[in-house]
């Protein structure tokens, strides 16, 4: 190892003071003898994640994670990208804040990469335990994606993601929407990696709701962002 830090985890939160300390809780039972940091991008929240952070990140029990803030929510993208930055891991995985990813699937994507053998691979989340309607529109949506790209694409939005820090170097216009998955598992296509999944259990949030699938007006939106976005990225420059 080069780096002081093996893994980082980065974690983006959008008003999940609710679900924080749970969180925390549920990565400190799986945490492992690794020099790895949690990194938890309080993205331009406006409850009281600030708080909240600060109150459980003083406890002994969670001295491995340490938080990051955007003052101002400027997109899932962007939170993450401001963790990225801030990452001192030799090996990065991200995923989500709301319970909805176990925290033990970070350790088994990073036990995926490491028993690949090669720091250009890239290691991400399948999902299951979801609705026929979201599976659905996932395959659709991957199927769209591979065609436009001519790359194949599977379950883009899919957590975690699990990737040597090398790959940081080749981001140079991250979207600040939650286009960045597919950017991400562009990026790493476009090198030449070799994508590699493993099986998820995508579960119910454990409070409040979803920051973007809150209503069927906000779905589509947020769709019809991708789609839009796919065909630029086919011109775009990693």
């Amino acid at each position: 190892m080069t780096s002081p830090v093996e893994f980082t985890i980065v974690l983006p939160c959008y008003n999940e003071a609710e679900t924080l300390p749970s969180l925390l809780n549920a990565y400190h039972k799986v945490w492992r003898n690794l020099p790895t940091e949690l990194v938890l991008v309080n993205n331009g929240s406006t409850d009281d994640t600030a708080e909240v952070l600060e109150r459980e990140l003083a406890k002994p029990e969670n001295a491995f994670a340490r938080s990051v803030l955007v003052p101002a929510n400027q997109g899932y993208g962007y939170g993450v990208i401001a963790g990225l930055r801030a990452a001192r891991g030799r090996v990065i995985g991200i995923s989500h804040a709301d319970m909805q990813c176990d925290p033990l699937d970070l350790f088994r994507a990073y036990d995926c990469l490491l028993a690949s053998g090669s720091v250009q691979t890239f290691v991400k989340g399948r999902r299951g335990g979801r609705s026929l309607g979201s599976s659905i529109v996932t395959w659709v949506m991957a199927i769209l994606a591979s065609s436009v790209l001519m790359m194949r694409l599977t379950d883009i939005n899919a957590q975690p993601k699990v990737f040597h820090s090398s790959l940081l170097v080749h981001l140079k216009n991250p979207p600040n929407g939650f286009e960045l998955d597919l950017y991400l598992l562009c990026a790493a296509r476009k090198l030449r990696w070799t994508v590699r999944t493993i099986p998820v259990i995508f579960r119910a949030r454990l409070h409040g709701t979803s920051k973007w699938a809150f209503s069927l007006a906000s779905r589509r939106k947020h769709i019809w962002a991708t789609v839009k976005y796919i065909f630029r990225l086919r011109a775009q420059e990693f």
